[in-house]
């Protein structure tokens, strides 16, 4: 399992950059979607629970429940409320914190950061949606092979966003860094559902389910599965905002 929890942590920034046409800009739809979320990035505030379960399906341990809050200084964005199903001890929030901090440290950049939206693909048009396949650019991972993967970015006609975010491994790879260990990857499947929060702003994450499978040292049978889920979203003002930092890429999709 910590093969695969080390793979979904990087910042599950899984793309397939496939032979698509190249356009000349991004789709319309999928642009109101982008520009939406973009101007809403970092002014939530919200409480994340984070439930682990092994190969066989058992519970790895009781949630993780954490809050974020991005109008406090970098350092007390984060606190924790529940760790591994328990009330946290001294000891429980410096093992937590020291974990936050590696994670933070070897975090690939977000996905939003590196999908190449002006060479995004219509899929379909499913009902009250547009489904996009968006290739990733190149060379932005170092672990990860992008042809090895694919995201699919369903984009609601109603409200012009974001509404869902699909990734699945097209076949197995191998997964560099991890433990200096040879460890390949046979299935990895992501599924990022948005919600609204306020009808005025654009949708938020609400869940991500995510679940793998492979083998460290070609022997070992590792594999997994993820539920996290926010509630308690709250709008705030970014702490940078006191500093005039403009908002950039879609830091939004930071899964």
């Amino acid at each position: 399992m910590k093969a695969f929890r080390s793979l979904w942590r990087a910042g599950f920034l899984f793309a397939v950059l496939l032979p698509l046409p190249l356009l000349a800009e991004m789709p319309a739809p999928l642009q109101a979607a982008v520009d939406k979320l973009i101007a809403d990035t970092d002014h939530w505030a919200y409480t994340q629970e984070v439930r682990e379960y092994s190969r066989r399906g058992e519970p790895e341990g009781g949630p993780t429940i954490e809050r974020y809050d991005p109008s406090k200084p970098d350092e007390d964005q984060w606190s924790l409320r529940l760790y591994r199903g328990r009330i946290p001890s001294e000891s429980d929030v410096r093992s937590w914190k020291r974990r936050k901090e590696r994670e933070m440290r070897r975090r690939e950049r977000p996905l939003g950061e590196v999908m190449d939206f002006d060479r995004a693909a219509l899929l379909e048009e499913r009902g009250e949606a547009y489904v996009y396949r968006v290739p990733i650019k190149p060379g932005v991972s170092r672990r990860l092979p992008s042809d090895k993967f694919e995201v699919v970015v369903q984009v609601g006609k109603a409200r012009s966003e974001i509404e869902r975010v699909t990734v699945r491994a097209l076949g197995g790879f191998r997964l560099s860094g991890v433990a200096g260990l040879a460890a390949r990857v046979d299935r990895v499947e992501i599924d990022a559902v948005f919600a609204v929060v306020d009808p005025a702003y654009a949708a938020q994450p609400s869940r991500i389910n995510a679940e793998g499978a492979g083998k460290v040292a070609w022997v070992f049978r590792v594999g997994g599965r993820a539920e996290i889920a926010w509630s308690e979203v709250t709008r705030v003002k970014p702490y940078k905002d006191r500093f005039g930092v403009e908002i950039g890429d879609v830091k939004a999709l930071d899964f």
